[in-house]
């Protein structure tokens, strides 16, 4: 039966059913949810039943007809996904504009065209205002599902014009024991699901990075901070976000992961009960999360953490 992989997202399946069975599927949808919670996933499984040719209930798939064995082989001749190039951080406007050609042709082999946008919260502006054009006149015949992690960075007039299906986090408890039964100790797999906030994507990319023994590192050395120090970190973060990226892209994103633990860090020591200064603490938060935009928007990212780093060691050094 369709949809039976969303065991963990029962409303959203729910959902989906409902639409193919009234016959009233919308023409573009939103899903949204955290990184690896089955959003691409869904949105193949729903085009394998909108595409199916074979004589079976509203809301599943044959299975067995041309158009099943085509999804099942990744050659349909109806079916397009797209997302964020390799080497690139946004999703630009020649992907949009191949979106819209195929979508003003003939389906060649099912009754539909079906498109799927990855990452569509990373469009650029150019590319988002074409897209809309699609949403504001859509062509006869099409399906678009919009993938995202969040809305903040999608037009509200995009949002607007489509059906927002929301995909719930794992909870921490569920996560960290799926997290063990793929190999981790149980240590790692509960700090991982709570780090992530339930998200299955994001927690095996960081188990990947070894997020964790790099926390542990980055306070120990946090902790004996000063400007001496500043270029050596620089150079040890940048080192560490570049060990298996296979871009500038992606080394820009793992940068950002490993950032987002330094403001961890700091948050911690805020809300700890120590003799700190926790409007300080909160201070220095709120700068690394600005190195983290800065490298977001192609900064140069030695400059952006040798600023960091001074700017940290400097504070430090008032501190004390």
């Amino acid at each position: 039966m369709a949809f039976e992989e969303l065991s963990e997202q029962p409303q959203v399946a729910r959902v989906l059913r409902a639409a193919l069975r009234s016959d009233r599927m919308p023409h573009a949808c939103m899903f949204l949810g955290a990184e690896g919670i089955g959003r691409c996933r869904a949105a193949r499984e729903l085009a394998r039943v909108v595409l199916c040719l074979g004589d079976r209930p509203a809301d599943d798939a044959c299975g067995a007809c041309e158009s099943c064995r085509r999804m099942a082989a990744g050659t349909h001749p109806d079916y397009c996904e797209v997302g964020v190039p390799d080497g690139k951080q946004l999703l630009p406007i020649e992907s949009v504009r191949h979106v819209q050609h195929l979508a003003n042709l003939k389906p060649r082999l099912s009754a539909r065209r079906f498109f799927v946008i990855r990452e569509a919260d990373r469009l650029t502006q150019e590319a988002a205002n074409c897209f809309l054009k699609t949403l504001e006149e859509p062509p006869g015949g099409c399906v678009f599902v919009l993938v995202a992690s969040t809305l903040h960075d999608i037009p509200q007039t995009i949002v607007s014009r489509c059906q927002l299906v929301r995909f719930r986090n794992t909870s921490p408890e569920a996560l960290a024991e799926r997290l063990r039964r793929e190999g981790l100790e149980e240590a790692e797999a509960l700090w991982l699901a709570r780090r992530t906030r339930g998200s299955p994507g994001a927690a095996r990319r960081f188990a990947e990075m070894g997020l964790r023994q790099f926390s542990e590192e980055l306070q120990e050395r946090m902790g004996r901070l000063s400007l001496r120090d500043n270029f050596e970190l620089s150079d040890w973060l940048n080192s560490m976000a570049g060990e298996g990226a296979g871009s500038a892209s992606e080394a820009r994103k793992a940068l950002q992961d490993l950032l987002d633990c330094l403001v961890v860090y700091y948050c911690d020591r805020a809300l700890s009960a120590g003799d700190g200064d926790p409007d300080a603490d909160l201070d220095r938060a709120d700068l690394v999360l600005e190195t983290i935009e800065r490298v977001g928007a192609n900064a140069n990212r030695t400059l952006a953490l040798d600023h960091l780093f001074t700017e940290l060691g400097r504070r430090q050094k008032t501190r004390t």
